[in-house]
């Protein structure tokens, strides 16, 4: 049965790249159920795509692929495919979908790329966990251009004044400007003999792809880690707050954890994650008070009524140095804006017998709030290093 498919792949992968750039990531499976239905109005699939051009992504090999002149532009989105299935993407927007489906607001037609049989779940690997920048920012932004000029708001002196009738209300300011981001292109190319590939099944050398994906995924983490500790100006003039410890001996405890707290309910922030090397990171979980749980009453039974929001998220970055631990609200403190998604460029190699992949996204992270974030350095004490002025809260007034 023909669904318009045949003959019109080139055309439809050059939309979808035209308009990857102007409006953000756009799969396959989206773009189809976007503008192709079948007689009765739903929904195709890229099931349909694959039967009209008699493909089998379990049979059907990189070989076969490329004898159709048409059908061979499809490499290159079974690559990119398999990069977001390496950074994690796809098994996010799995899980969205999901949950809009318990909602009841899911709209159908965003379903795998290959079949469910070859899909190897990536989250017993640990691809979405390995991957977690996104967890770190408000949200994603698409842009026009890779150097970005942002606002740039600074609450100094905006609190509630008295004032007496017919006096003149004292006004608080606002200062804010903008600032200039540059976006940076992270790439990746990948070069695998086409002997080792030409007799594999498409959903086989997808599977090669994902490293490409995982590669792109640390580096995007690194990217967002960085934009939490040092902002996103050359001269870190939007960088963390750096506070010192109780006791220098002991390390971090609990007391600097609660301070930390105690100082983001008093800003409004909610430092919901926490973010170490290796060496922090197993010294905040042998923590006491992660360790063990305390099952009797205690002595003085208080109710705190100034919330207090200690970390529920734990990663491991190796851009956080020596043993220091950064507390980051993810509703205030990034945004990732990117000019260009994942994009994926197929080339065959015939004098080398090599095929090259090259996968790429244009991005950066934003700093929106430089009290979002704060980083605890064990080395020094609190009292030497405390909270700077600009992260002083406002006066109850």
């Amino acid at each position: 049965m023909s669904y318009g498919f045949k003959n019109n792949i080139r055309t439809m992968i050059a939309t979808m790249d035209a308009q990857r750039v102007k409006q953000g990531d756009i799969t396959l499976s989206n773009f189809i159920a976007q503008n192709y239905k079948d007689n009765d109005g739903n929904d195709l699939s890229v099931r349909h795509l694959y039967s009209e051009l008699g493909i089998n992504p379990r049979t059907t090999t990189v070989e076969q692929l490329y004898a159709d002149a048409d059908a061979v532009c499809l490499m290159s989105e079974i690559s990119r495919d398999g990069a977001r299935r390496g950074m994690g993407m796809a098994q996010r927007e799995v899980a969205k979908q999901r949950q809009a489906s318990m909602a009841g607001t899911y709209d159908g037609g965003r379903e795998r790329f290959m079949s469910r049989e070859v899909f190897l779940d990536p989250v017993m690997r640990g691809a979405v966990q390995a991957t977690f920048y996104p967890d770190l920012i408000i949200r994603e932004e698409t842009v026009n251009q890779p150097t970005v000029t942002i606002p740039k708001i600074e609450l100094s002196d905006a609190q509630l004044k008295d004032s007496s009738e017919a006096a003149t209300v004292e006004e608080g300011s606002v200062t804010y400007g903008s600032k200039v981001v540059t976006l940076k292109k992270k790439a990746r190319a990948f070069k695998v003999s086409y002997e080792a590939i030409r007799y594999n099944s498409l959903s086989l050398a997808q599977i090669f792809f994902e490293d490409a994906g995982r590669i792109l995924g640390h580096s995007l983490n690194g990217m967002a880690v960085d934009g939490v500790i040092s902002g996103d100006q050359p001269d870190t003039s939007e960088s963390a707050a750096v506070i010192g410890v109780e006791d220098t001996a002991k390390g971090i405890q609990w007391i600097d954890l609660a301070r930390v707290a105690i100082q983001f309910a008093l800003l409004g922030r909610v430092g919901t994650q926490a973010i170490g090397n290796a060496t922090s990171t197993l010294n905040y979980v042998n923590l006491d008070e992660m360790k063990k749980k305390y099952l009797t009453n205690a002595i003085l039974n208080t109710m705190l009524k100034s919330p207090l929001t200690f970390p529920e998220d734990l990663y491991v970055s190796t851009k956080v140095t020596n043993a220091k631990l950064v507390i980051n609200d993810p509703s205030a403190s990034l945004v990732q804006l990117t000019s260009a998604p994942i994009m994926v460029e197929n080339e065959k190699i015939i004098s080398k017998q090599l095929e090259q992949a090259v996968v790429s996204i244009t991005t950066g992270f934003a700093k929106i709030q430089r009290n979002a974030s704060i980083v605890i350095n064990p080395a020094v004490t609190f009292a030497a290093a405390g909270f700077p002025a600009w992260m002083q809260p406002f006066a109850d007034q």
